[in-house]
């Protein structure tokens, strides 16, 4: 064992010498002054960085009808159902530890939140309202 690193350390050595040897041929010591960094910059780039402000700035605060908070198959079932009904309505899911959430609806007003509430309790009688920060780009 002793015996096999002693070879792995000597061989790594031998490889490292080489490679600087290598090196130091190929660049002059007035080239490695000269060496700059260049940085490249996509607009795929920039484009990610640019939605990413702009969601972060562009927030409303909202109130919101929660249908349904448990596992991902009730959250998906929920929101197929709700689609078939109201298809003209936001409905989307979200996972909030430990529990995925179907949420529908983004209003300006509570008491516009509430009349749709009373409606969809007919088919989800555990929906409830809630006040949240939605963006303006999901509406």
């Amino acid at each position: 064992m002793k015996i096999n690193l002693l070879y792995l350390f000597i061989l790594f050595i031998s490889i490292k010498s080489q490679a600087q040897k290598i090196y130091e041929d190929q660049v002059s010591p007035e080239d490695s002054l000269k060496v700059k960094l260049n940085f490249m910059n996509t607009t795929r780039v920039d484009d990610l960085l640019t939605k990413k402000k702009r969601g972060a700035q562009k927030k409303i605060k909202a109130y919101r009808i929660q249908l349904f908070s448990g596992q991902r198959s009730g959250s998906n079932k929920t929101k197929m159902i709700f689609k078939k009904l109201y298809p003209q309505i936001i409905v989307e899911n979200t996972y909030e530890q430990p529990y995925f959430k179907t949420k529908v609806g983004a209003y300006r007003r509570r008491i516009t939140a509430e009349k749709d509430l009373i409606e969809f309790k007919k088919h989800f009688k555990s929906a409830f309202i809630f006040k949240e920060e939605v963006s303006i780009y999901k509406l």
